[in-house]
């Protein structure tokens, strides 16, 4: 495999600005063997801004408690890094003579989709695992995600790599003495920022039903991805095909679909176990409501046969009083009657 120069070199004619002579490295060759490149470091900064927001989403929109929240990060970070060197090294197989160089991800070469998808991927087997509403978790995330995007490109400015084909727009920009180009880096990062800026501040404000924000980012990220795409002249294919493109058209297309069926479930939810419909107007009542009505009219069905026979029973019983009165005289009674009975019959409680 063929390693990047170290240094490039920038410039915008049109503005007069530059060239610049930009070095990959922050730390080139720490203790013999340590190097810190610009691209990584960027990244880095952009992933900790971006897991600041997806904490405060998490935390005072969706109702999620912190430590249980951090566990998603444990996971879906280092996958999504997994993920989006996969994809890379899948689409480049011939640049690469062995294993070692697949994963020598300190080379360079990643692709955001792979990062993406393997992060969905991580956050619903941990969602399972917790019990937690997957759209709520990846509404959450797309604010911080987006961020993390859009600072991460500049990295790709310090490279002098993403770029686009040749233009002559006034914002052409030189790379290595080539271009003027389109910054297809920058055009990025701009779509990317201002879907971070709507979704933390128009779609979340606005939202419904959860995944609404997730289908934003599906929606946007998808359909800025592939204009930008077809202007780069690195892109990533599959056959004649570009892949970030027949991603992205997906993704589009899934976002839309996958909004309008959360709007009309949200609108017209499905009965619930246990909901009955009143006779009267066929409207449904909760299941709690149902089981205690049911039971109340029980009760009372069981209730009225008991008070009714006991109002039948007090005659026969009046009457055998009645009789048993009639039979034996005054004075047998009060002879046999013990003296405690006696007191009795002076008005005492019995």
């Amino acid at each position: 495999m063929i390693q990047a120069a170290s240094t490039t070199v920038i410039s915008f004619p049109e503005f007069n600005w530059g060239p610049w002579v930009l070095d990959r490295y922050v730390v080139k060759d720490l203790f013999g063997f340590l190097s810190i490149a610009w691209y990584g470091l960027i990244i880095c900064v952009g992933m900790i801004l971006g897991c600041a927001v997806v904490l405060r989403n998490a935390t005072k929109k969706e109702g999620f408690n912190l430590d249980s929240f951090l566990d998603y990060f444990i996971f879906c970070i280092p996958i999504g890094v997994v993920g989006a060197r996969v994809m890379y090294v899948l689409s480049k197989l011939e640049m690469y003579d062995s294993f070692s160089e697949m994963i020598a991800i300190w080379n360079g070469g990643i692709a955001i989709y792979g990062a993406v998808i393997a992060g969905a991927l991580a956050i619903l087997v941990v969602a399972k695992v917790k019990k937690h509403n997957p759209l709520k978790v990846f509404d959450a995330m797309v604010p911080g995600l987006l961020l993390a995007q859009a600072i991460g490109r500049w990295g790709n400015f310090v490279n002098g790599e993403a770029h686009g084909t040749v233009t002559d727009l006034p914002w052409g920009m030189m790379v290595n003495g080539e271009g003027p180009v389109h910054p297809t880096f920058l055009y990025e990062s701009l779509i990317t920022f201002t879907g971070f800026l709507l979704a933390s501040f128009l779609v979340y404000r606005f939202k419904k039903a959860d995944g609404q924000v997730f289908c934003f980012y599906l929606t946007w990220y998808g359909i800025g991805r592939t204009l930008v795409e077809g202007l780069r002249t690195d892109s990533l294919y599959v056959g004649s095909l570009r892949l970030a493109q027949c991603i992205g058209i997906l993704t589009a297309l899934g976002g839309v679909i996958l909004f309008v069926l959360l709007t009309v479930l949200k609108k017209n939810p499905a009965p619930a176990e246990g909901e009955a419909a009143e006779e009267n107007g066929g409207e449904s009542l909760p299941a709690e409501a149902v089981s205690a009505e049911a039971v109340t009219e029980a009760a009372t069905a069981e209730e009225a046969p008991a008070e009714e026979e006991t109002t039948k029973e007090a005659p026969a019983e009046e009457e055998t009083v009645k009789e048993d009165v009639d039979e034996v005289p005054p004075e047998s009674v009060a002879a046999d009657l013990p003296a405690e009975e006696k007191e009795g019959e002076d008005g005492t409680d019995h």
